[in-house]
């Protein structure tokens, strides 16, 4: 019940230990643009979708690299260690970061943003966490793509943890760059990391300013050989093939359900654990006009050891919860509700192991 990587279906796991096929041919491209297209569907995006091999990070690379060069600056908002990161990754492709902070536990804002941007006219890029899981707080992203969008900068949106369970529609809302993963949301395995790209962001990649990616994560890479090699191998390299085979199934079952119904059933799965835990008597670190319908954090009880409450839930009940990080560390503890931790049976079970461990503590005198 961490926030991932998220418990999977067996069917998923099989597919997994299947025999390995070869990356190219008909069989693999026509399963590899299957889960493209899925991808698209789950982005809501006409753009393109390329299927990265690697991390979350990976992509976020990918995204921040491909469309911006050396010493160009870029506004990138934190509210905890994700967006820290992807601070860090602009810092070491050689972009000038620009960047603020909000309270513990407090969202993002466009207007906070639209500020920013007034102060830095030559941001060429805003990059902003969705979804920032070391809080478990949603961003104001709808708001802030828009705000970059005005400015005449890109919008290049971290969606890891968020897209798949959480209403996003990149088209929509002016996204130009998103990457997700396949094992957070949308309940598959690690190891790919979607990249979908809009026209301006592909316009981007051909402006003639050359770029601060490399070769492996540089957009412009996977498009020359999704082009050049379409009918046959669709990417610049060898693939995991039973990884996205796996990815597929999960995406597939994703679609069926319809993401807008995994939506809300992930949120009614925060609803439960939120409400269980209040009722004990923890109390929440985001308002729930904020608070991650994927992730849950609350701060432990006064006088309580919460990380002994995680060691003690892992060995009495084989139930690994996350931990705070940073300052965090301590304080707070994470619930995840992907995958099979947002099943009403696995959160009944966590708040029940919960509430007995709190009736052991020593009572306040």
């Amino acid at each position: 019940m961490i926030p991932g990587p998220v418990s999977i279906d067996d069917e998923i796991l099989e597919a997994l230990a299947r025999p390995v096929q070869a990356h190219y041919g008909d069989r693999w491209t026509a399963l590899y643009k299957h889960a493209v297209a899925g991808m698209k569907e789950v982005f809501k995006t006409q753009g393109e979708v390329h299927l990265v091999f690697g991390s979350g990070m990976a992509g976020v690379e990918m995204c921040i690299g491909s469309v911006l060069s050396v010493g160009d600056e870029v506004l990138i908002p934190t509210n905890g260690l994700f967006g820290d990161r992807m601070a860090e990754v602009a810092t070491a492709n050689g972009l000038k970061v620009h960047s603020f902070t909000a309270g513990i536990g407090q969202a993002i804002t466009a207007a906070q943003v639209r500020d920013e941007l007034a102060a830095n006219p030559g941001v060429r890029a805003v990059c902003i966490v969705y979804h920032e899981t070391s809080i478990g707080v949603l961003n104001e992203v709808e708001g802030i793509c828009r705000a970059a969008r005005d400015h005449g900068a890109l919008a290049i949106v971290d969606g890891i943890s968020a897209v798949g369970g959480v209403p996003f529609e990149m088209d929509a809302w002016g996204a130009d760059l998103c990457v997700t993963v396949a094992n957070k949301c949308i309940a598959g395995p690690i190891g790919v990391a979607p990249v979908a790209a809009g026209p301006r962001a592909l316009a981007a990649l051909d402006d003639g300013r050359p770029k601060a990616a490399g070769w492996y994560l540089n957009l412009a890479t996977w498009r020359k050989y999704s082009e050049l090699w379409s009918g046959w191998h669709p990417h610049p390299t060898t693939m995991p093939t039973n990884v996205i085979e796996a990815f597929d199934l999960a995406l597939t079952r994703l679609l069926e359900e319809g993401v807008d119904a995994r939506c809300r059933r992930l949120a009614a799965s925060r609803d439960r654990v939120r409400d269980g835990l209040e009722e004990i008597g923890f109390e929440m670190l985001s308002p729930i006009a904020t608070a991650s319908p994927v992730t849950t954090a609350a701060y432990g009880l006064e006088g309580m050891d919460v990380d002994d409450y995680l060691d003690w839930l892992l060995r009495e009940h084989r139930i690994r919860i996350g931990g705070g990080l940073g300052e965090l560390r301590g304080r707070i503890f994470r619930v995840g509700h992907m995958g099979r931790a947002a099943e009403p049976e696995a959160i009944d079970r966590f708040l029940r192991a919960t509430a007995a461990y709190v009736e052991k503590l020593p009572k306040a005198r």
